[in-house]
């Protein structure tokens, strides 16, 4: 071997070992920005939509909060594109304060027609076919500019998104990623979700179509109004926006949307808890439907304790919002008495929503290992992972794992 060919094996050594060293380097972190309900969902929504410059992709179940629809109005009115699609018929009936916020937006986005297309939807079986996609559109994000994507457990309501520090809240966990490509899988559901071919949506507002302003009677009737309300969101809640919600580091982000992924993936996360895995839920049916057989999910639960993985599960208090403590405490004796006969360390209690100062638990939330975080709208039931349009986010991170647990760990221990 020359010279030459000495030096082209060393030059080929060198590279290899750079390459490796590249490879084995982490991918690029993501930022997101994490609060909670009750003490600071509002003021990371806020910061979301005042946030926009060009666009707002919407998906809520319910949107009741007039801090929200003023947030938004006020970004219709600047000349921002924004698009929404709504579930028309959650449980209860759509509230009288949802149904004057859908005029007061759709009066918002006519008046402001020759600046952008906007569009609003509304998901029901009353239409002319009579059947849906979804038993519910329970979904809850927001995908801003298409660079970034709000999700969360809570809803768009006075309860899931309440002044800072308010008893009258929830308890849920919501985040904004920064991330473009995760706002890109969103904005592709959103999208699906709004394709009017499948004849399950209302059609409040169209501007790249046939416009419906005569749905709610004189558009100009609500303009004044609206305009009025709004007022500049930034300013009214200049203290609030202060309070600025934590920004921390992922690892990596993934998706899960029901029904299409959210079973496999609420396993999958199960079945990677090694050592710990906390779980803090609006509602967990430990049978699967009317099948008559166990959840998958309690299987997984059972088997991941079986693999000496601590399983805490705290469940909502389904009195305090006026329900039967039927559902509940089924679940915490069947933990139990699996506890028990299988000897495994595995514990389920029922919230104990006044000494947490929430008015109930909303979340469907998850932690696992110190890594892993669920943040989630999927309550733990057949139907909501079958049935209905949910989304979900799986997060690794040691940061942002901390930070819900340390405030799992206050709800635990003021249920004990």
């Amino acid at each position: 071997m020359d010279h030459l060919d000495v030096k082209n094996v060393c030059l080929s050594r060198r590279l290899l070992v750079v390459l490796l060293l590249l490879l084995s380097l982490p991918l690029q972190a993501m930022t997101l920005d994490v609060s909670e309900s009750p003490r600071s969902n509002l003021v990371l929504s806020l910061r979301a939509i005042l946030s926009a410059q060009k666009s707002i992709a919407m998906n809520a179940y319910e949107l009741t909060s007039n801090e929200v629809a003023d947030a938004l109005i006020q970004k219709i009115n600047e000349g921002v594109r924004v698009e929404l699609l709504q579930e028309g018929q959650p449980v209860g009936g759509l509230e009288p304060e949802g149904e004057h916020i859908q005029k007061r937006i759709a009066a918002a986005m006519e008046a402001n027609s020759s600046s952008q297309i906007h569009r609003y939807f509304v998901m029901t079986s009353k239409t002319v076919k009579g059947k849906r996609r979804f038993r519910y559109n329970h979904a809850k994000y927001i995908v801003v500019d298409e660079a970034t994507v709000l999700v969360g457990s809570e809803n768009y309501s006075p309860s899931g998104q309440p002044d800072p520090g308010s008893t009258k809240g929830t308890r849920g966990w919501q985040t904004f990623v920064y991330d473009p490509q995760m706002a890109r899988n969103f904005l592709r559901i959103f999208e699906k979700d709004c394709n009017t071919k499948y004849g399950d949506l209302i059609t409040l507002v169209d501007q790249s179509k046939t416009r419906l302003p005569q749905l709610f009677g004189r558009v100009a009737d609500w303009v004044n109004d609206m305009q009025a309300s709004a007022g500049n969101i930034a300013e009214r809640f200049s203290w609030m926006l202060s309070d600025e919600p934590k920004t921390l580091q992922a690892d990596n982000v993934e998706l899960l949307t029901s029904p299409d992924s959210s079973l496999n993936g609420l396993l999958a996360f199960i079945q990677s808890a090694k050592s710990t895995l906390d779980v803090e839920l609006m509602s967990f049916n430990p049978m699967w439907g009317r099948t008559g057989e166990q959840s998958p999910l309690l299987d997984a639960l059972v088997a991941a304790a079986k693999r000496n993985v601590r399983i805490r599960i705290l469940i909502n208090d389904s009195t305090a919002f006026g329900g039967s403590e039927e559902g509940d405490l089924n679940l915490v004796k069947v933990v139990s008495s699996i506890a028990k006969e299988k000897k495994l360390p595995m514990q389920a209690m029922i919230a104990d929503v006044k000494k947490m100062g929430v008015k109930y638990v909303h979340n469907k939330g998850a932690l696992a290992d110190g890594y892993k975080t669920l943040i989630s709208s999927i309550n733990w039931n057949q139907n909501s992972v079958e049935n209905n349009r949910e989304t979900a986010i799986s997060v690794d991170s040691k940061d942002i794992n901390a930070h819900y647990q340390a405030i799992f760990d206050l709800d635990w221990e003021a249920s004990r």
